[in-house]
């Protein structure tokens, strides 16, 4: 008869067996009814002072403001190149240098901010430099000079930037560093080339006129970059027309006295003379009117080069309202059963070893 033996295989050091995964079971359960009280103490402490934080630390709503545009580039006027190459400017403009990332950066600029906060606006009828509105709505009194008691009355005088003194200047600067950190500019989409400008203030007129101004501010100061040569030509070219009219005015006083004397006075020598004086007339004359021609070709080259802002997408009205969320409590409740559960754990594992010491 035959007779099988079976072998019994052992369980390896990494793995647990059921009794051991019952054990453990057991001794979790154990340590959980013995720190009842601090698992369930911690989280109400974490809870309290976490609400405490959100109650005595509330931030006000802000209200967040958007507007979309689409920046559409100027076209070169054709037949202007033999004008500005005989002014010395050159027949192309250069690399436009505000393209991409380059645009996102100048629209944050200090200088564009500062045109910006250096406005005139009209606030509910009333006309106000725009960085004194900023002053009393954007809540910067009580966050950013709470412990400053000479800014709490302080207002900008004069909105000329280089009219300001060194104080003045240096709350400017302020108020541009704390407006850049709140203004956000991105494209919408990678395959889109609509761009949006948001931000998120305190009050609601100052975030909607904000990015509204801004836009506008914007399409002033990057036009003004893109037509700068085109600008500068038709300077030099106004100013020849000036001189040219000058000139011309004095040759056709000279040419009307001596017609009049060559008309009393029956000589040869005054009719050559007021016939030189005449043809010197005419030339001065073409020349007048080509240049006043010139002028008004750049005239008309500036309204093509310039870019064209349009706006796809206005402000809400109303404006979104973000609400501050209350996260300071549940942070406090989940550390504080984090702090209970390592708590008991530590608890659990250096209680034997107190045991074996004592026996």
């Amino acid at each position: 008869m035959a007779t099988s033996t079976q072998t019994l295989q052992p369980i390896p050091d990494d793995e647990l067996s059921p009794k051991e995964v019952v054990e453990k079971v057991l001794v979790v359960k154990t340590a959980i009814f013995r720190n009842w009280k601090m698992i369930l103490l911690l989280p109400i402490v974490g809870f309290g002072i976490g609400y405490a934080m959100d109650t005595y630390l509330k931030k006000p709503n802000t209200y967040e403001a958007n507007v979309v545009f689409n920046l559409g580039g100027g076209s070169q006027a054709s037949g202007l190149g033999d004008v500005a190459g005989l002014l010395g400017l050159g027949n192309a403009p250069d690399a436009n240098i505000f393209t991409g990332e380059n645009f996102f950066y100048f629209v944050k600029s200090r200088p564009v901010l500062e045109r910006n906060l250096m406005k005139e606006v009209e606030i509910h009828g009333k006309k106000e430099i725009f960085a004194n509105f900023y002053i009393d709505s954007s809540g910067i009194k009580t966050s950013d000079w709470e412990e400053r008691p000479d800014l709490q009355q302080f207002h900008f005088q004069n909105n000329d930037i280089k009219k300001l003194d060194l104080n003045s200047r240096i709350v400017l600067n302020a108020i541009v560093k704390r407006a850049a950190e709140a203004t956000e500019i991105a494209s919408l989409d990678r395959k889109s080339s609509f761009i949006a400008i948001s931000t998120k203030m305190e009050n609601e007129t100052l975030a909607g006129m904000w990015v509204t101004t801004l836009l506008k501010t914007v399409e002033e100061m990057y036009t003004e970059n893109q037509t700068q040569k085109t600008r500068k030509t038709l300077r030099l070219l106004q100013h020849r027309a000036d001189s040219l009219a000058s000139v011309l005015g004095i040759a056709e006083h000279k040419l009307a006295r001596q017609m009049d004397y060559s008309q009393q006075i029956m000589l040869p020598e005054a009719k050559v003379s007021a016939n030189s004086m005449e043809r010197k007339s005419t030339f001065l004359q073409q020349l007048y009117y080509e240049a006043m021609a010139n002028a008004e070709k750049m005239r008309v080259s500036l309204v093509r080069e310039a870019p064209l802002f349009t706006e796809i997408e206005g402000i809400k009205v109303p404006l979104d309202v973000k609400s501050e969320d209350k996260r300071n409590a549940k942070i406090g409740a989940l550390a504080g059963l984090m702090i209970a559960l390592i708590f008991t754990y530590f608890r659990t594992v250096l209680t034997p070893v107190r045991v074996e010491e004592k026996a």
